[in-house]
């Protein structure tokens, strides 16, 4: 008598996981993440247009934004100089109808980055990327109160 091969069982095959990534994140897993720019939103004209400025300051604003990259969101936002806003709750009228004008008024916040002590860029953050639109050089978008702001 001949020996009897014994019959392996396979297992059904499994699906592959799917290589997908999902295109929104939380807002916890981009805090986590390091900064990016977007600059195609620029607001080139209007009060706190990008055409006022001079070469140099350009400059300045870029290396500024190059040192924010070391970072990640949430060391920025931890500091307390750089925070989003409620744009109901501006003190400043200009800021809604800018918004409108360049139609950008379906937005709830907007995220302000403290470059000096007037100073402030203002965007849009969207996951880790912050969508460029104004040059704030004195503080005006969103007037503080408090002393040298």
């Amino acid at each position: 008598m001949g020996k009897r091969k014994s019959k392996r069982v396979l297992a059904p095959k499994s699906k592959p996981l799917s290589n997908k990534n999902p295109r929104q994140t939380s807002s916890l897993d981009s805090d986590l993440k390091k900064p990016a720019w977007q600059f195609n939103e620029i607001d080139w004209a209007g009060p706190w247009g990008w055409h006022q400025l001079e070469g140099k300051k350009w400059q300045e604003i870029l290396t500024k934004l190059g040192h924010f990259e070391t970072r990640t969101w949430a060391d920025i936002k931890s500091d307390g100089n750089h925070h989003a806003v409620d744009i109901q709750n501006t003190p400043n009228p200009e800021v809604l109808k800018r918004l409108a004008e360049i139609h950008q008024d379906d937005i709830d916040e907007l995220f302000s980055l403290r470059l000096s002590g007037k100073e402030r860029l203002w965007g849009i953050l969207d996951n880790h990327i912050l969508k460029i639109l104004w040059w704030d050089a004195n503080h005006d978008v969103w007037p503080s109160k408090k002393k040298h702001t």
